[in-house]
């Protein structure tokens, strides 16, 4: 049966009290991944009877929306198995906090469920205020008749609730031009709350699986900024000061249980500095500094043990550059960011996909922007111009940059496939012209290299003109290659006047060597020869093109993607996703080791004593007009030991072993247990790559294609969500989205319409997935709906006390739309 994985990167945006909606999107989503990975865990045989109820999840885990999207996967398990699987999460301001928490529950398998009482209780500006600003009863008194007058004008209907008008009197009347809110306590509670979430329930619990990463990124603003040095022509650098900031943290389980992560009990402090930054909004919190975590945990009598791997991970331009970041303050990452698109998109290129993926970008936006009125000729006054340009225009960046890029993306992603399936025919035929005798039965893996260097040799006579055009972009990618290990040995920050300088060194060198991009010309050189023989160009080509490889890899991961669609076909009898599934986690690895080659991991402390020995003692303050000088004379006065070190770096990274890995692999597809189609197209693919990276390297960047998947975007928001009601349904839009803080019906609300607006966006986007290109009879997503919603109601009835009311309102325009349909009361039923 054909298996797809439905991967979401998740951004969530700002939106100061609108985080308790989000808060309850975010319940909906745990609760999907964990639904999906309770059934995928259970034998074969079991799935299609078991209900969640029975599961040894729902043992560790109350369920309730989980048993409706578990129901969902099982349906669908009948024509494909879906695998829901959240493996990027990118927040700002209040979506960086519950990117936060959701991302430590998926790393670890843990629950959300006292956050809602967290967010219920602790949300209010009764509980907010710094009590050094409180207001005392008769503190700036003349401020009752205003908000008497206020009553009257179109806040009356807010004002008229007493809870509200007490709380936005209390408000008003602390202290003014000081931030009113307690950054301090909203870190100590976060804190508390991602510690209460626990540990693991035993080792190695997640609901991430092996093999796959778990990226969380969160924006912060550096209220003073760092200088970065920016390469331009003249002068030759010019400073700049960088305020955005974004905060990483990385989660990943290996198949032999080995894990790394910083989400674990001890990282509860770096997560909380983050939730506490990204959210200090300008004007309502102080800026967060480092010292309010070291203080909390000196309360208790603790210190901050993970502090200096947090610091060097996350602050090393900062460290770099001679910078204390424990000294510098941070303001809402919504400032500058306040959609961190770029950062999800960026990390989604190149995941490994063991079995087809359906890659979606789902973005919460709990208040999408609404179409503005029309310009009526009348200047904006004083007060207004300041409010939009510092605050409202910075905080509502427009996402239309990011969404067209996704959708150039996208396009590029059919273009180059639209080349690689018409050249295919031809570049097939070349490759078989120079195939071993009786190619259709086994092969070794000499007979494989040996096709592989001839098919290499043709790509290079039958590329004509464009092959020269081809290897300089090639030795241009080598040589900062190169660059990149000596700037991460020498521990230089990228951009630096520092690492520019070494650049400049190793094109010295490089063209001394005539190994360099700028070489008059390359002859054909056919890579059967003698190696000892070769040009030095082309040595140097086989030493260090790692990309290469990488690009062969993603390439033939992408053929191997195109056959689970073709299981089951005449010409494809005996082929199971079983197979491609093992072949790609195995391909995966080489492509693991070959990424490692990217961070310096690879180097051996000899080669690394080289590098330091001669750059890190010649690195000195230096007049930048005499860069380049000095970088030729230098290198000049070191050939011999530049030479020794990229003799060390080539030992190091042993990369021709890499390949006859691949060949030895390769070799073990035996045609007895693989379709004949299917093996000639792995191997042909994987032979003759030379040919389609000659077509297609000049015209587009693999690396940012990886695997050739398309993304498409899907919106969680309440305009989006129209299942119950057709209307605005969120308290927190009010006060410029501080209204959620004033009232507690009102977090209980948004809470609770963020879990009903989740559950039905999330059914949504899998029954899209689950179904797209089958020829199964469609669910009625409706009837799913209508279950979730009443199971949702029933589980939070006795949580939200101030909202009897509307749960008792929405059940009832529950039965009247189930009525209304002609749906029963207790099975979703089938649509025709």
């Amino acid at each position: 049966m054909q298996e797809k994985e439905l991967r979401l990167a998740l951004v969530c945006f700002g939106g100061v009290s609108l985080a308790i909606y989000m808060h309850g999107v975010s319940k909906e989503i745990l609760k999907l991944v964990r639904a999906s990975k309770a059934f995928h865990t259970l034998p074969k045989g079991s799935r299609e009877t078991i209900s969640y109820a029975d599961t040894e999840d729902a043992e560790k885990h109350p369920a309730d929306s989980e048993l409706i999207y578990f129901e969902l996967i099982q349906e669908l398990s009948k024509h494909i198995e879906l695998r829901v699987i959240v493996d990027v999460i990118a927040g700002a301001s209040a979506g960086g906090m519950n990117g936060i928490m959701l991302a430590r529950a998926l790393a670890h398998d843990l629950r959300l469920s006292h956050f809602r009482d967290l967010w219920l209780k602790q949300a209010d500006v009764s509980k907010l205020l710094d009590r050094s600003k409180r207001a005392s009863p008769w503190s700036k008194w003349f401020m009752r008749p205003l908000l008497w007058l206020a009553s009257r004008s179109k806040l009356g209907r807010l004002l008229a609730d007493p809870e509200i008008r007490e709380k936005v009197s209390l408000f008003t009347r602390s202290r003014w031009f000081e931030p009113p809110f307690d950054g301090t306590h909203l870190a100590r509670k976060f804190l508390q709350g991602l510690e209460a979430m626990g540990d693991p329930a035993e080792p190695g619990a997640s609901l991430m699986p092996a093999g796959l990463q778990l990226d969380l990124f969160v924006t912060v603003t550096d209220f003073y900024g760092y200088l970065q040095h920016i390469p331009i022509h003249d002068p030759p650098f010019v400073r700049d000061r960088e305020h955005r900031h974004m905060l990483k943290f990385q989660y990943r389980r290996w198949q032999d249980g080995e894990e790394i992560s910083d989400f674990t009990k001890l990282d509860a402090p770096a997560l909380a500095f983050a939730g506490r930054a990204t959210s200090a909004f300008p004007g309502a919190f102080p800026p967060a500094q480092l010292s309010e975590i070291d203080a909390l945990l000196a309360e208790r009598g603790r210190q901050w043990e993970s502090k200096d791997s947090f610091l060097k991970k996350n602050f090393g331009d900062y460290l770099g550059a001679g910078l204390d970041p424990s000294l510098t303050s941070f303001v809402d990452g919504g400032v500058l960011n306040n959609k961190p698109f770029a950062s999800a998109m960026k990390a989604i290129r190149g995941r490994p996909a063991y079995r087809q993926v359906d890659r979606r970008l789902v973005y919460i936006d709990p208040a999408p922007i609404r179409p503005p009125p029309p310009p009526t000729g009348r200047i904006p006054g004083f007060f207004r111009t300041l409010k939009g340009a510092l605050s409202d225009i910075p905080r509502n960046q427009p996402i239309s940059d990011e969404l067209i890029w996704v959708s150039r993306f996208n396009e590029r992603v059919r273009h180059l496939r639209g080349i690689i399936d018409a050249t295919q025919p031809q570049i097939s035929r070349l490759v078989s012209e120079h195939a071993p005798e009786g190619r259709d039965g086994p092969l070794n893996e000499d007979q494989i290299r040996a096709w592989r260097l001839a098919a290499s040799a043709r790509a290079a006579q039958d590329a004509g003109f464009a092959y020269e055009g081809y290897i300089r972009l090639k030795l241009g990618a080598v040589q900062q290659f190169i660059n990149r290990q000596i700037e991460h040995i020498s521990e230089l920050r990228e951009n630096s006047i520092e690492s520019a300088w070494i650049a400049q060194v190793i094109t010295r060198w490089a063209t001394v060597r005539q190994v360099c991009a700028t070489a008059p010309s390359y002859a054909r050189t056919t890579l059967a020869s003698n190696r000892d023989e070769l040009p030095p160009w082309v040595r140097f080509l086989l030493a260090f093109d790692v990309a290469f490889r990488q690009r062969r890899l993603r390439f033939l991961l992408q053929r191997l993607n195109t056959f689970y669609a073709k299981i089951g076909d005449p010409e494809h009898q005996g082929l199971e996703a079983v197979q491609l599934n093992q072949l790609k986690r195995l391909l995966y690895g080489e492509l693991e080791t070959l990424r490692r080659f990217d961070t310096g991991g690879f180097v051996s402390i000899d080669t690394a004593s080289r590098i330091r020995q001669l750059f890190r003692r010649s690195i000195q303050p230096m007049e930048p007009a005499k860069l380049a000088q000095d970088a030729a004379e230098f290198a000049d006065a070191h050939l011999h030991e530049i030479d020794a070190i990229v003799d060390g770096l080539n030992a190091d990274i042993a990369l021709n072993a890499t390949t006859n890995r691949l060949d030895a692999l390769l070799a073990t597809l035996h045609p007895d247990d693989w379709s004949g189609v299917a093996r000639r197209d792995i191997l042909e693919s994987y032979i003759g790559f030379a040919f389609w990276d000659v077509l297609t390297f000049t015209i587009t960047n693999w690396r940012d294609l990886g695997e050739f998947n398309e993304i498409r975007i899907d919106r969680i928001s309440p305009e989006d969500a129209r299942a119950i009601r057709d209307a605005n349904t969120l308290k927190g839009i009010n006060f410029g989205r501080f209204g959620a803080f004033f009232s507690r019906p009102h977090r209980e609300n948004d809470y609770l319409w963020g879990r009903l607006h989740g559950v039905e966006r999330l059914i949504d986007i899998v029954c899209d997935s689950g179904l797209d290109g089958t020829d199964a009879p469609r669910l009625d997503r409706r009837a799913l709906k209508y279950r979730a919603f009443e199971i949702i109601l029933a589980a939070e009835a006795r949580h939200l006390r101030h909202s009897a009311p509307l749960i008792e309102e929405l059940r009832a325009e529950i039965a009247a739309l189930r009525e209304a349909a002609g749906l029963s009361q207790h099975k979703p039923g089938k649509a025709g």
